[in-house]
């Protein structure tokens, strides 16, 4: 064979491993990676139904949510709420090094260009930023003036949670005819009146707008959406006119610029709230995650079957291995796309947890981490290894990350989740 053919079969043979090494490591059913043992990071592809299932109901109740999120199924993250939601994310998600995930001031002001977040001090702490999409279809009455209408589903914010901050973002069109004039644009809160058929306008915020902008504008609401926290049946919308300051004459907002529930999809109105938690929400939030359901494998599922190594690996005792290894940090990938969640976590596709393990033996080193109590307790099982177990491999740092993500109602939700990441182990 001559150097060309002899080539060609190296190049085609380097393919076929290349495609047989993506398969094992970038499979759809491949829901974590994780070392194997021996300093390699390998991809787990192959999961039983049960054990799934299981994982799924773990993660979700460390999210805080009893059940997975069904959002529309023609949800696009083009749109201008998941849109906005999605460039917040990727300016305040958390930096390797920070212990929990919040909201950074310094880094909102450029987002979506024009519109920086307003009263920027207040956000330090949020527990929870939220994007509401605008149903004013789902309002029965005034049905006339559709484009004058916002509606703002609250139903699955928690009365625990306090609203510091909560906007509504319009986009403003350039005008058919460049005149400079001043516009007032007012937004009322709509409640009902002493006749339940009566609706009564409650002014809530105004803002004073040249007919030449155009960009995106943002009205503080911030008493009408902890009113409907509180009082959730109350919430009957919003209701906006705009007003020619110089004729005083009302307008047609269509007219004015303002981009309605009808338009481009990237420039439709949306809602933005920042909120805190209560100490009493917190609370619930760690208890529901503390409530696990006790799993155990059955004779059909055996747990060597929730661990594949990859196809033509020889099989091994990876616990074996571990108990000869030093107490260290090991990989640990969680993919939240390979669990089937990608029509609802919009990002990330997934997250480095890491995990601890390995050995905790006498003597133990600096690069162990070991408290003085480990010391000690290794000290006692020399002695009495029958009576005194070994100091146990544990986080000593762990850090948190952000997710966002889609509601039962297509709102979309951006949270921090604290001690979720693996930052260094030692032994305790």
């Amino acid at each position: 064979m001559d150097a060309v053919g002899s080539l060609t079969w190296i190049v085609l043979l380097s393919l076929v491993c290349i495609i047989n090494l993506y398969k094992v490591y970038c499979s759809e059913s491949t829901v974590y990676k994780t070392d194997n043992g021996l300093e390699q990071t390998i991809a787990v592809d192959r999961m039983p139904g049960k054990a799934r299932k299981e994982l799924q109901q773990e993660i979700l109740a460390l999210l805080g949510l009893h059940h997975r999120p069904n959002p529309i199924k023609n949800n696009a993250v083009e749109k201008s709420a998941p849109q906005f939601m999605l460039e917040l994310y990727n300016k305040i998600r958390s930096d390797d090094d920070e212990e929990r995930p919040s909201v950074n001031p310094s880094r909102l002001h450029s987002v979506f260009n024009n519109n920086p977040v307003p009263d920027i001090h207040e956000m330090n702490g949020t527990d929870l930023i939220m994007s509401f999409v605008n149903h004013a279809r789902k309002l029965p009455f005034l049905r006339h003036e559709r484009n004058r209408m916002f509606y703002f589903d609250f139903s699955d914010v928690s009365p625990g949670e306090i609203v510091t901050n909560a906007e509504i973002r319009l986009y403003k069109e350039p005008p058919a005819k460049r005149k400079q004039s001043q516009y007032l644009i007012e937004i009322f809160r709509i409640r009902r009146g002493n006749d339940p058929e009566d609706k009564v306008l409650e002014p809530e915020a105004n803002l004073t707008v040249s007919k030449n902008f155009v960009g995106w504008l943002s009205i503080k609401v911030t008493t009408a959406a902890n009113y409907w926290t509180v009082y959730r049946t109350e919430n009957l919308g919003l209701y906006m006119r705009v007003t020619d300051v110089r004729k005083g004459r009302d307008i047609d907002p269509e007219q004015f610029g303002i981009v309605g529930e009808d338009g481009p999809e990237n420039k439709q109105p949306f809602m933005v709230g920042f909120f805190k938690m209560t100490n009493e929400l917190h609370l619930r939030y760690r208890r529901s995650g503390r409530k696990r359901q006790n799993f155990s494998p059955t004779e059909e599922e055996d747990t060597e079957d929730y661990y594949h190594w990859g196809e033509g690996s020889h099989s091994y005792s990876a616990g074996e291995h571990f108990r000869r290894q030093a107490c260290q940090r090991h990989t640990l990938y969680v993919s939240f796309r390979s669990l089937g969640w990608e029509d609802w976590i919009i990002a990330p596709d997934g997250y480095a947890a890491f995990y601890c393990g390995g050995e905790c033996s006498f003597p133990l080193g600096a690069h162990l981490n070991a408290t003085n109590h480990a010391i000690v307790q290794t000290l006692v099982h020399l002695s009495e290894p029958a009576e005194v177990p070994k100091p146990c491999c544990a986080p000593t740092k762990m850090s948190g990350i952000t997710v966002l993500h889609f509601d039962d109602n297509s709102n979309v939700l951006l949270k921090p989740y604290k001690d979720m990441v693996v930052k260094s182990c030692g032994c305790h």
